[in-house]
């Protein structure tokens, strides 16, 4: 079943509570109402009898679509399904910690801009181009796909130029992302050369970039998400490594328990 709301490009967790009747694989997906490649969150959850779906939203549009369904069956009518039913769709204020996001450092904060606004719209630019940020500090290379040296096509969503800063981004692989699973992504980049203290560490731009996408607010099961998608295609022991680290940043963000090693 589909739901239309009102977002008013206003920031918020929307809190939307189902029941179903019996067991069920519930998925939700959110979209942009004239523009539907534009997804804020697309995830599951084994229901068995009520839930309540929490979708940070720290960027929003105009108006979105809140699609719920048997994600076996797939999306229908809401007269067609006698299992699922959406009791409440609430917003609600998003919490955010700007406290350990320097929003006041010039870079950080044309970062910021240059970042929302492309991953926001990356399904609709034109790719084999270049887009820069106001200030002409970022840029990132736009390209349908990502490929390394011999000319081979590599499946990383994004990388950064260690010797310029400039962004290299997939199109192929951002157009199957949401919005927060973007910019999870970007923020790991950003972060290698402009946040570091060791450029080439991974772990360390790991969590220098979560620590701007959860300050600001963005769910935690997208950045999961994230890092997932790209481990799944280079699975080894340090990535595992790396993502129990991230895991366990994630938990004690939500603590308020910080921990960077």
């Amino acid at each position: 079943m589909n739901l239309r709301l009102d977002t008013r490009f206003e920031e918020m967790c929307l809190v939307v509570k189902v029941a179903v009747t019996m067991p069920t694989k519930v998925r939700i997906k959110i979209f942009d109402e004239q523009r539907p490649k534009i997804v804020f969150t697309d995830r599951y959850k084994t229901v068995t009898s009520d839930y309540a779906f929490f979708v940070r939203m720290p960027i929003t549009s105009k108006s979105v679509i809140i699609s719920v369904y048997d994600d076996k069956k797939g999306n229908s009518p809401q007269s067609q399904d006698n299992n699922i039913k959406v009791v409440s769709v609430d917003k609600t204020p998003l919490q955010k910690r700007i406290d350990v996001v320097d929003i006041h450092n010039p870079t950080i904060a044309y970062f910021l801009d240059f970042a929302q606004r492309f991953f926001f719209n990356a399904p609709y630019l034109e790719a084999n181009k270049s887009y820069q940020s106001d200030n002409g500090e970022f840029m990132i290379e736009y390209l349908p796909t990502i490929k390394d040296s011999r000319g081979k096509e590599m499946t990383t969503p994004a990388r950064i130029s260690r010797m310029t800063g400039r962004i290299q981004v997939s199109k192929s692989q951002f157009d199957n992302y949401t919005i927060p699973m973007r910019f999870a992504i970007l923020c790991h980049e950003f972060s290698h050369f402009y946040v570091n203290e060791n450029m080439y560490d991974e772990s360390e731009a790991d969590l220098n970039g979560l620590l701007i996408y959860l300050g600001l607010g963005y769910p935690r099961i997208e950045a999961c998400e994230a890092f997932l998608e790209v481990f799944e295609h280079y699975p080894s022991q340090e990535n595992k490594v790396r993502y129990d680290k991230i895991k366990n940043f994630i938990d004690n963000f939500e603590k308020n328990n910080i921990v960077f090693r």
